[in-house]
């Protein structure tokens, strides 16, 4: 049931990476740290940083960091998590799901509505672990008819607007929840989105050993049978 829910997962970020919109909701939210709990396959406060383009994971129960540029779509993963030398490293095939929906939404495929919850002018506001939340809704349309995704965010007053509870609702797959905790808006240190050296020394760590210059012979050595 796991493996199914991941791949149904992974099937929306694909979908999200190839048809995206302009009108990012997300685009303003560039610099903080959270604890990300929820999606398909059930995080439980993960931590998870964001300066800019630079995204970083730290997934415990696959003992691995996980450093992703959400401009260029690609990434790295680091293990073991906690080591203070890594003893592998090696390249993502796909973007990393826990920058979702953060990566999604930025091209120019998708009609985007937004619209308070509330029927009337004035914005609803609820109150989530002591935040008090705009609650709003978004439908992001493709334009190749592809199919809808319904965005509803609850954006905390007091964190500039960070959404910390998302709901997803796709059209063709199950509907999930995504709640962050112990927020914050400061920009977090650049050394985490640093890359160790084991990363650039081969594929999965392992760099290739230099070949060795040609032994010259001496003069005392005896030529070599024929």
């Amino acid at each position: 049931m796991r493996r199914r829910i991941g791949l149904s997962f992974a099937g929306l970020l694909l979908f999200s990476v190839t048809l995206v919109h302009a009108q990012n909701p997300f685009d303003a939210i560039q610099q903080f740290s959270a604890s990300v709990s929820g999606s398909p396959v059930k995080w439980d406060k993960m931590k998870v940083y964001r300066s800019g383009n630079q995204w970083r994971a730290e997934y415990k129960y696959e003992n691995e960091i996980r450093i992703t540029n959400l401009k260029g779509h690609n990434g790295w993963f680091i293990r073991p998590l906690a080591a203070a030398k890594p003893t592998k490293c090696g390249r993502m095939t796909l973007m990393d799901a826990s920058s979702y929906p953060f990566f999604s939404y930025n091209g120019s495929d998708f009609d985007v509505e937004r619209s308070p919850v509330a029927p009337t002018p004035a914005v609803e506001l609820e109150t989530i672990d002591g935040h008090s939340c705009k609650v709003v809704n978004y439908t992001a349309k493709a334009k190749d008819g592809a199919g809808t995704i319904k965005i509803k965010l609850w954006e905390a007053e007091d964190l500039k607007g960070f959404p910390i509870k998302i709901e997803m609702q796709p059209s063709s797959k199950p509907g999930f929840t995504i709640n962050y905790t112990d927020v914050s808006m400061d920009r977090p240190d650049p050394k985490l989105f640093q890359l160790p050296a084991l990363c650039h020394a081969g594929v999965h760590g392992n760099a290739k050993p230099k070949a060795a210059a040609p032994k010259t012979p001496s003069k005392e050595s005896p030529p070599p049978p024929k």
